[in-house]
């Protein structure tokens, strides 16, 4: 599999609305030996923090405030957000359904190969990883959402955390 490992990615093209909606995600922060994974389907690419034509490249993941996840991405100066092949859907689906509290070889039962890439950790199996450095964490206070979107994603789960990060690399395995 070839790679190209990218550090400046504001001439890449990312198709973020299918990447996120469709395809999902692994968030992942830690290192090879001692890390935690949860699936996402919600984020963003952007800029931000910069002046004009010079912001800084981030990516944008939401995650519920209990998830085990976010324990190891605010202990962390760094994340991962990788996205698979189609063949790994069944893999993703269970690491999103799976807590690492309560299975901590979760990324094992699903087949995947933790590794150390950077200064995070990523997979293996990875086709398209994301290694950034964590810019800010923030709770998303209910109260300024939308009442419609609120009464039905918050009614009985808890707030998202917004968690954005700098872009350090890009890597392109291809497909």
């Amino acid at each position: 599999m070839s790679e190209r490992i990218i550090t400046d990615v504001t001439n890449e093209s990312f198709d973020v609305f299918r990447m996120f909606d469709k395809q999902w995600a692994l968030a992942a922060a830690g290192s090879a030996e001692d890390c935690n994974a949860m699936t996402i389907g919600w984020g963003t690419l952007g800029t931000i923090w910069g002046p004009a034509t010079k912001g800084r490249s981030i990516v944008t993941i939401f995650l519920r405030e209990n998830r085990y996840t976010l324990e190891y991405i605010r202990k962390n100066d760094t994340f991962s957000v990788s996205f698979f092949p189609e063949e790994y859907r069944k893999a993703l689906g269970l690491l999103g359904r799976v807590s690492g509290r309560d299975d901590p070889q979760k990324i094992k039962h699903a087949e995947l190969t933790a590794e150390n890439i950077g200064s995070s950790v990523s997979f293996r199996e990875a086709s398209k990883i994301f290694i950034c450095r964590k810019l800010f964490v923030q709770k998303m206070d209910a109260e300024n959402i939308l009442p419609e979107i609120r009464e039905k994603m918050y009614a009985n789960q808890p707030e998202h955390v917004m968690v954005i990060g700098e872009i350090e690399q890009y890597i392109d395995r291809g497909e």
